[in-house]
């Protein structure tokens, strides 16, 4: 019986070596294998990696380019804008001056053919009289003078608040009056001249009793019923 049993404990003992044994020929298997799977998925990865570096890196390219043709498409546009601008300014400008010297050349002549404002007759008519005396330097479209008054006659094409403006007018009668120091005696009357006049100006300018003058068909006609000395 103890033959037996030692026997048995025997083959156990050598069958716990052989688990043991597989065991660990399993383990270093499984390590041999986790060791391979990792090293593939290193490379993989890497692998991965670099072409996602490659295509970022294209797409980085790709963006920076569409980016600057756009920049230089944009600043061209910009520029062509601002050279369009200039050029329409430059014409609206020339438009603007264009007008205005015929509005002048228009009331200075009809001035020149009659003479008469403020139910006075002058004998003296200028136009874009210019000034300079002590530091002060004007000019004024039209003025007319005789003995005893003298007219200053603000002249645009188009007259409305943004370009007449009643307390600078009254301001340039001592500036007249400074440049021209004969006439400082005088009787100074003030006129606004224009081919047309924004609606309410006129009746605001008479109030202030500044005389307007303007066409009417082909005839210069001047409403200076409520006008004063200055």
């Amino acid at each position: 019986m103890f033959a037996e049993t030692e026997k048995f404990i025997k083959e156990t003992s050598f069958q716990m070596k052989e688990n043991d044994r597989k065991i660990a020929e399993s383990r270093a298997e499984t390590d041999r294998i986790m060791a391979e799977s990792k090293v593939e998925t290193d490379r993989i990865v890497a692998e991965s990696k670099v072409e996602t570096d490659r295509i970022m890196a294209e797409s980085r390219a790709e963006t920076e380019r569409i980016m600057a043709e756009s920049k230089a498409e944009m600043e061209k546009t910009l520029k062509e804008t601002s050279l369009a601008v200039k050029e329409l300014s430059r014409n609206i400008g020339g438009i603007s001056n264009s007008n205005g010297e015929m509005a002048e050349e228009y009331f200075y002549n009809s001035f020149k053919a009659d003479t008469t404002f403020a139910n006075e007759k002058f004998d003296r008519v200028e136009k874009n009289a210019k000034a300079t005396r002590d530091g002060i330097e004007a000019e004024f479209d039209i003025i007319l003078v005789n003995g005893k008054s003298a007219a200053v006659i603000e002249v645009k094409y188009s007259a409305k608040p943004d370009n007449i403006q009643i307390d600078n007018l009254i301001e340039r009668v001592d500036i007249f009056k400074k440049l021209y120091p004969e006439h400082k005696n005088h009787n100074i009357y003030l006129g606004v001249a224009a081919m047309s006049f924004k609606s309410g100006l006129e009746t605001k300018l008479h109030k202030a009793g500044i005389a307007t003058i303007k066409q009417i068909g082909k005839k210069m006609v001047v409403f200076d019923k409520n006008v004063k000395t200055f």
